[in-house]
């Protein structure tokens, strides 16, 4: 094979949001207990929180944390979990069958995201919760008013706001597993009341509604509240077979087809509701989720093809970078998560290093590219024509260097590519940065932590047009200069 990209360095597309690469913390299994949060080990500091965990966060810069929920949020109340931790209530809950102790509440969180460098993003309680006890949250949190709860945060401890920017109206309201369930027409008046008077409090505050991946609902909630939220969400778990390379890294391709459709349907209730701005798409839940389940804590094995299939997303989202401007893996460490931990020990999964590819190689400004490679078809989800080359260009425009990531998604083959640059001037030693292991389904283990990893490969000497060898089942970033 000898396929062709294309790259227009003076075609700009839109700028990508950093917060694409957000992650997600719930109160299930061992993410915050035992994952972020672990009191009394050798290994965490003072707050209780793992060193070896926040340094992992750090290396892929986490740009904001949702945080408590998930399921969790819509039976969670959040004056449990301020005050003295030993004096905190110890309560069942009902959405995982599992006691909380409290010990990781609002002030844990927001210290954990200062110290992490992340946004925070709370999602509030619309199951069993009321508007005044969320308007008091973000009262709490937000407000430097002399009110009963504003002095209340400063008796625990912070007299300065949060400024939580991000709060998410609800959690997945549209499901009848959920507290709070209801009709879109009944969700879409709460979410309108909750956005209407949380940004009474704070007006500089971004609302997410609740998207149910599916056009009917998430056009009668928009009609009743995109007046007034500023995201709509949308949830994606898929359960490609895990022996099937195909299967899996073609599963962003249906990823890419879902986020198409609900910006379409922001662009149909927009076009009759008169929207004085564009409501933005929030994917505040997506993974591969297989076999994993409360018995098993929802720890799920990831191996290269799934890090693959991450690179395949962020490589979409890129594609609608003026409509997707956040989105948040599900979860970050232990539950389903891009990291794993034993009491002594910390493992990085190929998800994880998805992560620190893109956060770290990639650039903000998305331009346009053009691919010409020769396709595949799977039987999950009837995917078709599914190119075996992906790309994804961006430019550093401040420091005038072209950052090209490329997925050769075939399972055995090399596949050698002619790239050629239009609109600029591109010249020099080019920095290559790979994803990729042994074989498509490699994977970490705490003995073999190095299985799949990123390495730097050998700088390669590039003009305008040049070619590439894209190593079999793998994501390459390229790094060179441009004027």
């Amino acid at each position: 094979m000898d396929e062709k990209i294309q790259v227009y360095l003076n075609k700009k597309i839109g700028n990508i949001n950093k917060n694409i690469y957000g992650h997600f913390i719930e109160h299930l299994g061992r993410c915050i207990y035992g994952g972020i949060y672990e009191e009394g080990s050798p290994l965490s500091d003072e707050n209780g929180f793992r060193k070896d965990v926040l340094d992992a966060i750090k290396r892929i810069r986490v740009p904001v944390l949702r945080w408590p929920g998930g399921n969790f949020a819509s039976n969670y109340h959040w004056e449990d979990g301020i005050g003295e931790k030993e004096k905190r209530p110890r309560r069942f809950d009902t959405a995982w069958s599992a006691i909380e102790t409290n010990h990781f509440g609002t002030h844990e969180f927001i210290k954990y995201c200062q110290i992490a460098g992340a946004e925070p993003y709370i999602c509030l309680n619309l199951g069993t919760g009321t508007l005044d006890e969320s308007l008091a949250w973000v009262e709490y949190c937000n407000s430097n008013r002399d009110t009963h709860f504003v002095n209340m945060r400063k008796q625990n401890g912070c007299d300065e706001p949060f400024r939580v920017k991000y709060w998410g109206i609800g959690n997945e309201i549209y499901g009848k597993w959920q507290h709070g369930y209801c009709s879109a027409a009944e969700y879409g008046e709460k979410a309108r009341e909750f956005s209407q008077f949380i940004k009474k409090i704070d007006p500089d505050i971004k609302t997410i509604a609740v998207g149910a991946n599916n056009p009917d609902w998430d056009l009668e909630v928009l009609k009743r509240c995109g007046h007034i939220v500023d995201y709509i969400s949308i949830h994606i778990y898929l359960n490609p077979d895990k022996d099937n390379f195909y299967d899996i890294v073609a599963a962003s391709s249906y990823i890419e087809e879902r986020l198409k459709l609900l910006k379409s349907v922001i662009d149909v209730a927009g076009s009759f509701l008169s929207f004085d701005k564009e409501i933005q798409i929030a994917f505040d839940e997506w993974n591969i989720w297989r076999k994993a389940s409360v018995e098993t804590q929802m720890e799920e094995p990831y191996n290269l093809a799934d890090g693959i299939f991450a690179c395949g997303v962020f490589n979409s989202m890129h594609r609608l970078c003026n409509s997707v401007t956040m989105a948040n893996l599900a979860q970050l460490v232990n539950v389903l998560g891009a990291i794993s931990t034993s009491k002594d020990d910390i493992l990085l999964t190929p998800i994880y290093w998805a992560f620190y590819l893109y956060s770290n190689y990639m650039a903000d400004t998305f331009i346009e590219s053009v691919v010409d490679s020769e396709n595949f078809s799977t039987d999950f989800l009837n995917l078709k024509n599914i190119p075996y080359i992906d790309a994804s260009a961006t430019i550093d425009e401040k420091n005038k260097i072209l950052c090209l990531a490329v997925i050769n998604r075939h399972k055995d083959n090399n596949i050698q590519a002619t790239i050629d640059a239009f609109g600029g001037k591109i010249s020099g030693n080019a920095r290559i940065f790979e994803l990729n292991g042994k074989t498509p389904f490699s994977f970490n283990t705490f003995e073999e932590k190095q299985n799949v990893r990123v390495i730097e490969k050998k700088p390669l000497t590039v003009d305008n047009r040049f070619s590439y060898v894209f190593p079999a089942h793998s994501t390459t970033v390229i790094q060179v200069k441009y004027e």
